[in-house]
């Protein structure tokens, strides 16, 4: 192999741009790596606890198949997590 040669990754190719349904609510990401999130979590977690069950009751109920279906409560946990 020359050393011209480099691997590329393209993450831009594993984004969907299909716009969402008007019933999810729209929501920024939480826009912080690991480390931060890591030492928040307890508070985020205390904070967000109902938030959080809720969507993880909706993931359970849908049995592994939910992902469109819990994306509502999903949002709700970002928002929550994002207002810490």
């Amino acid at each position: 192999m020359s050393t011209s040669q480099r691997t590329q990754i393209n993450q831009h190719g594993l984004i969907d741009k299909t716009p969402l349904p008007d019933s999810i609510p729209r929501v920024d990401e939480v826009g912080a790596t690991s480390a931060p999130l890591f030492s928040a979590a307890y508070f985020i977690g205390a904070r967000c606890k109902d938030y959080n069950e809720d969507y993880m009751l909706c993931k359970h109920e849908a049995r592994g198949k939910g992902e469109v279906e819990c994306l509502r409560e999903g949002r709700k946990v970002t928002r929550c997590a994002s207002s810490v």
